[in-house]
């Protein structure tokens, strides 16, 4: 009695069609990791050269020898023409610190205030990808010598 190999038909068909569906799933599952991968590199550009622009936008504001209260917008020019810029320049005024009562005379001066106001500059930078508006911002305090205060509202 001799003994014959058993075939086994139909089951390759079967088993390369499983094979193809697992990799077809495996392939499409890379494909959108890939594609979340260039999304989330090119916000990542962006807030780094929004951070960049902030800091270029601040630092003008800043070497101008008199701060205006008011608001200025634009937008960048050449490969940078996605991104705009806006500063709001503003007065803020101090309260006055409340002294303790058992304060000696001598040393209530250290409580009293230099300065009654402070210029708060801020700067924001938006952009669109695909569709999406962002925008990043920046604030600062300065000194009440570099705010420009018309005479009629300046405190005797």
């Amino acid at each position: 009695m001799t003994l014959r190999p058993r075939t086994q038909r139909g089951y390759i068909l079967f088993e390369a069609v499983v094979a193809m569906a697992l990799l077809s799933i495996g392939v499409v599952g890379i494909q959108r990791a890939m594609q979340q991968a260039i999304v989330t590199r090119g916000q990542a550009r962006d807030y780094t050269q929004a951070r960049f622009l902030l800091e270029g936008v601040m630092s003008w504001v800043e070497l101008q020898p008199h701060l205006y209260p008011g608001k200025n917008s634009g937008r960048f020019k050449g490969d940078r023409s996605r991104f705009a810029w806006e500063w709001d320049i503003t007065k803020i005024d101090l309260p006055e610190p409340e002294i303790p009562p058992d304060v000696p005379p001598e040393q209530r001066r250290r409580f009293q205030l230099r300065a009654r106001y402070l210029a708060k500059i801020k700067v924001t930078v938006s952009w669109t990808r695909r569709g999406g508006k962002y925008q990043e911002s920046l604030e600062t305090l300065w000194s009440p010598e570099k705010l420009f205060i018309p005479e009629e509202e300046q405190p005797l």
